[in-house]
């Protein structure tokens, strides 16, 4: 009796393994057929369904995570203003595997170290590429101009 009672106990485990596996749960909708916006609904679990999602039973590591996350990008003065060319130009990097927006402080400074005139601007930079902002500078700040200031690191807007 007691090898029958292992054999039954072991089935049954299997079984629930088997279930387990192939995505069967006990409150899982014997009907077949149930509405559902989504177009890739679940179409009655099984291993064989490509279309099935898997995405909960997933687990995730830690490194996936990380990689997702978005770091901020950098800012170089590419040319300050003159009186020829009324702006500056400032490069932003982007570090990130896909697109993101960066804000960039940036000043213009006279010989002094004031700052005669500051703006905070934003730029849409694309994955692992630069792009170029433009800071234009009125007829007063030029006058008293002495070079352009902009911070090294430009702080990530979208994540």
């Amino acid at each position: 009796m007691h090898s029958r009672g292992r054999v039954l106990r072991f089935t049954a485990v299997m079984a629930t393994v088997v279930l387990a596996l192939t995505g069967f749960s006990s409150g899982h909708k014997s009907s077949g057929r149930h509405k559902s916006s989504h177009r890739d609904s679940d179409s009655g679990g099984g291993c064989s369904s490509s279309r099935q999602k898997h995405d909960s039973y997933t687990p995730r590591s830690t490194s996936t995570r990380s990689s997702s996350t978005l770091q901020d990008g950098t800012a170089l003065v590419v040319s300050c203003a003159t009186k020829a060319t009324p702006y500056a130009t400032v490069e932003v990097t982007n570090p990130n595997s896909r697109q993101a927006t960066f804000e960039v402080e940036f000043a213009f400074v006279d010989a002094a170290g004031k700052s005669l005139s500051s703006q905070t601007k934003q730029i849409s930079v694309p994955a692992r590429g630069t792009s170029n902002v433009q800071v234009k500078a009125g007829q007063a700040v030029l006058a008293e101009l002495d070079h352009c200031q902009v911070e090294p690191e430009a702080d990530l807007v979208s994540r």
